[in-house]
């Protein structure tokens, strides 16, 4: 049997100082594809998420070790704990950036001037290192120092303008887009640092603004203002061209279909399939232009049909017919998707045993390479997990030296001031319009359908 090939990206040594999303979600990417990624955490400033959405809604115990967005942010990652306010942290961290292919992080500016690591510190230490930084804003400009979080890119970029219903309001996102968008973009914007790397022998300071990462999303609208000077209005779920085109009730709690009609033989088999033959004989509708100007009688009337229909056998019958058609996924449906399972979209990692959680299934990447595949997920390490293996091993301090690092709290294994998310029982959580509903057997149904890997 041959043996198998290598991941794309082994070999490569990144030191990650991020927090919550841009740059974590990034560096998984890479961690996914071979990447050895490194990442640092505070002992005196805990991670946000590892104090959010933990399982079971456990706040017991070590429960900084059972946050789920942790989880899916850190996977495949080795994890460890520095204090940088002690010259004898930062000289830890000095020694890995020698080591090192990648130094990435997303603070502000001027948190990175005040530890001494902008580019040209670091460049001093490993001439030919890559650093990323993504911030809000971009590291330069007039905005460079402000502080940054999902929503206020979100409206800086130009998004949240352009999102909501008609004469109402801008809408926000339920989840950042800006730092998942800057995320893919620093994934390819370190791929191509490292390409110049090879070539030349040459690295480079790589400078990431969430905010134009998300304004690079809507280019038409930009464009329109440049060409013709117009705002466009809001439009929810509606287009500016096509109807119909929006999402409409199915049977059962809070389900729903989405349908976009482009041109009029989509429109008659949206009839014949919805049986409706006579909305081809009325004049609001006989051809494009009409059915988008009564496009809001059309949606009414929709809608009193398909809440007759199971969303998804709706969509199979209109996806027969050459209608682009979805079924509306909540996270549960999402997560036992058939299509979705049978591609493999989902990896079942199993945890530290001291966690006491389950292995699980985390989503994977959205590509797939025939030649060289992915890495097997590994979960995301509890705190101070490989304090001994890159700091001991990979940098070669003693026990005598590792052992002072833990007692003068440069390294440790736990937070300082240890403060979880407390969230109302689900009940209540229901009752304030916070969830829509959940299941008391999830573990059992998650179970059945992931089975735990054969192995670690």
């Amino acid at each position: 049997m041959a043996a198998p090939l290598p991941a794309p990206l082994e070999g490569v040594r990144i030191i990650e100082m991020g927090q919550l999303i841009a740059i974590p979600w990034a560096m998984k990417l890479l961690a996914d594809m071979g990447a050895q990624v490194i990442r640092l955490e505070s002992c005196h400033r805990m991670e946000g998420y590892r104090g959010d959405s933990l399982y079971q809604n456990d706040i017991s115990g070590e429960f900084w070790n059972r946050g789920a967005n942790f989880y899916e942010h850190n996977r495949n990652k080795l994890g460890i704990t520095l204090d940088l306010s002690k010259p004898a942290g930062m000289q830890v961290l000095k020694d890995l950036v020698a080591v090192s292919d990648v130094f990435a992080e997303n603070f502000t500016p001027r948190a990175i001037k005040n530890f001494h690591l902008e580019y040209e510190d670091l460049r001093r230490i490993k001439p030919d290192i890559i650093m990323v930084s993504s911030t809000g804003y971009g590291f330069t400009g007039p905005w460079a120092n402000f502080g940054a979080t999902g929503p206020a890119t979100e409206g800086a970029s130009g998004l949240a303008y352009m999102t909501g219903y008609v004469d109402g309001p801008p809408v926000l996102a339920e989840i950042p887009c800006t730092d998942y968008t800057a995320a893919e973009h620093t994934v390819f914007a370190v791929m191509v640092a490292l390409m110049h790397r090879l070539r030349t022998g040459q690295g480079q300071f790589v400078d990431i603004s969430q905010t134009q990462a998300a304004s690079n999303t809507v280019p038409q609208p930009l464009l329109d203002f440049a060409v013709n000077g117009r705002n466009g209005e809001r439009m929810g779920n509606g287009d500016g061209s096509m109807a119909p085109h929006g999402c409409y009730p199915c049977q059962g709690e809070d389900r729903w279909i989405a349908v976009s009609v482009e041109n009029d033989g989509q429109w008659q088999s949206l009839c014949h399939v919805l049986d409706k033959r006579e909305w081809m004989q009325d004049p609001r509708f006989a051809d494009g232009l009409s059915r988008w100007k009564h496009r809001e009688e059309l949606d009414t009337l929709i809608g009193t049909v398909t809440v007759d229909w199971d969303a998804h056998r709706l969509m199979h019958q209109l996806q027969s017919s050459g209608v682009a058609a979805g079924a509306v996924l909540d996270s549960k449906s999402l997560l036992f998707d058939p299509h979705l399972m049978q591609r493999e979209f989902y990896e079942v990692v199993r945890h530290h045993p001291s966690t006491g959680m389950p292995p699980l299934p985390y989503a994977s990447r959205p590509w797939k390479l025939s030649a060289t595949p992915a890495v097997s997920g590994k979960a995301g390490p509890i705190m101070g997990e490989h304090n001994q293996v890159v700091i001991a091993e990979i940098l070669g301090r003693s026990p005598a030296e590792m052992a002072a690092l833990e007692e003068e709290q440069i390294i440790g294994y736990a937070p300082t001031n240890p403060r979880a998310v407390q969230r109302p029982p689900l009940d209540e959580q229901v009752q304030q319009g916070r969830l829509h509903r959940y299941d008391t057997d999830f573990q059992e149904q998650v179970a059945k359908a992931y089975p735990p890997p054969d192995s670690v």
